[in-house]
C-alpha cells in the first residue's frame, strides 16, 4: 500500500475511533451512578431471561469474580437479584425497578447516539446502516461473540444485522430450530 492511502486509512481509523469513544461517552454519560459494566449488565439482563452468572460474565466481559461482585452491588441497589436452580447454578434477574433503570438508560443511549445522526441526511443514514452491518456482520465472522457485541442492544428497535444469518442457520437445521435475534 503506497504510503500516502497508508495514512489516509489510519487518519479514517483514528476518526472513526474518536467517534467511536464519542457516542461511548455520550451514552454512558445518563447514569453517572453505574459503571459501564454495571450498565451493561442491568440492559442485558433486561433483554434476556434469568442468565447464569457464568453467562452474565461472558456477556458483560468479565471474570466469573467480578460479575459476582458487581451483582452483588446491583442486587444491594435493587437492581438485579439471584435466584438458585438445580445445583449449584446462580440464575439473576432483574427486578421491576431495575427493569424501570434500564429502559431510561436505553432512552438515554438511543437520544444519544440518535444525535451523532441528525446531522446525515436519510439517504445518508441509510448507506450508513447498511455499511454498520456490514462492519457488524464481519466482526461477529472473526469468532467475537454476538451475545456481547450486542449486550446494550434496544431489542425493541432491534432489526439485528444477523437475522438474515439466523434464518438460514433455521432453514439449514433438521429441525427448523435456530437462535433469534433476542437469543443473540
Amino acid at each position: 500500500m503506497p504510503e500516502a492511502r497508508e495514512n489516509v486509512e489510519k487518519h479514517l481509523s483514528n476518526k472513526f475511533a474518536a467517534l467511536s469513544l464519542a457516542i461511548t461517552d455520550a451514552t454512558l454519560s445518563g447514569d453517572a451512578a453505574l459503571a459501564p459494566t454495571a450498565v451493561a449488565a442491568l440492559i442485558t439482563a433486561a433483554n434476556n431471561p434469568p442468565a447464569s452468572i457464568g453467562e452474565m460474565a461472558a456477556i458483560v466481559g468479565l471474570t466469573h469474580s467480578a460479575t459476582v461482585r458487581l451483582i452483588d452491588r446491583l442486587e444491594a441497589d435493587g437492581l438485579l437479584h439471584r435466584r438458585r436452580r438445580v445445583g449449584r447454578e446462580v440464575l439473576v434477574e432483574i427486578t421491576p425497578a431495575g427493569r424501570r433503570r434500564a429502559d431510561g438508560l436505553q432512552e438515554h443511549r438511543l437520544a444519544a447516539s440518535g444525535g451523532f445522526l441528525a446531522s446525515l441526511s436519510a439517504e445518508e443514514r441509510d448507506l450508513l446502516d447498511g455499511l454498520i452491518d456490514r462492519m457488524l456482520r464481519d466482526h461477529a465472522a472473526r469468532g467475537h461473540d454476538r451475545r456481547r457485541l450486542c449486550r446494550m442492544c434496544s431489542r425493541i428497535y432491534c432489526t439485528c444485522s444477523f437475522k438474515a444469518e439466523l434464518l438460514a442457520a433455521k432453514d439449514a437445521s433438521p429441525d427448523g430450530s435456530s437462535a433469534t435475534c433476542d437469543e443473540i
